[in-house]
This record gives C-alpha cells, structure tokens and sequence, in this order.
C-alpha cells in the first residue's frame, strides 16, 4: 500500500482511508488502474463493462494486464460498487422527493 500510494502521489493514509471509507476519486482510481497496469473496467462489475466495451475506449495492446495485483484490484472493485450503490439510493430519494412535489 505504500508503494503504490507512493507511486499514485498520494499519502499511505489516505490510501487506508480511501479503502477503509469505500470511497476514491475517479482520478485517483485511474492512476492505481495505470500503476497496477490494469483496464480500469477491471474495477467495474459486468454491466458496466459490457456498456464500456460497446464504446472505442479499447485499452491499447501495449498495456498488458497484470494479475499480480488481484487483491488490491478487488478493494478497487469493492469502492466503485459503494459508489454505484449510493448514486442508486440517491437516484431513489429524488424520485420520492420530485412525486411529493
């Protein structure tokens, strides 16, 4: 965690608070995507991987995808999932709020 923190510019504890908290800047995921030498789709469940692939945002043949990483990979899966969930309730709240209006 230090080195890649490290490496992506940010501090180890904000790395640990990003991870502990389930939230991370799109930025800042990049990054971990380019250092991990990854697809960042690999942090997104199928769904979104199938809407991405139907774009021509195909990651260039000279990036190879490293497995190495399979756990951090998976804490970067867990914190774009706690965000697609928060936009779900959030998109629900709107809802409730704009039929009582």
């Amino acid at each position: 965690m230090r080195q890649l923190a490290s490496d992506i510019g940010m501090s180890e504890a904000n790395l640990h608070r990003c991870v502990n908290n389930n939230k991370i800047q799109a930025a800042d995921l990049e990054q971990i995507a380019l250092k991990l030498r990854v697809d960042i789709r690999q942090f997104f469940d199928d769904e979104v991987k199938a809407l991405a692939n139907n774009t021509d945002t195909q990651m260039p043949a000279s990036m190879p995808i490293v497995d190495d990483n399979r756990e951090l990979i998976e804490l970067c899966k867990s914190l774009v999932e706690n965000y697609q969930q928060r936009d779900d309730v959030m998109n629900k709240l709107v809802s409730m709020v704009k039929g009582i209006e």
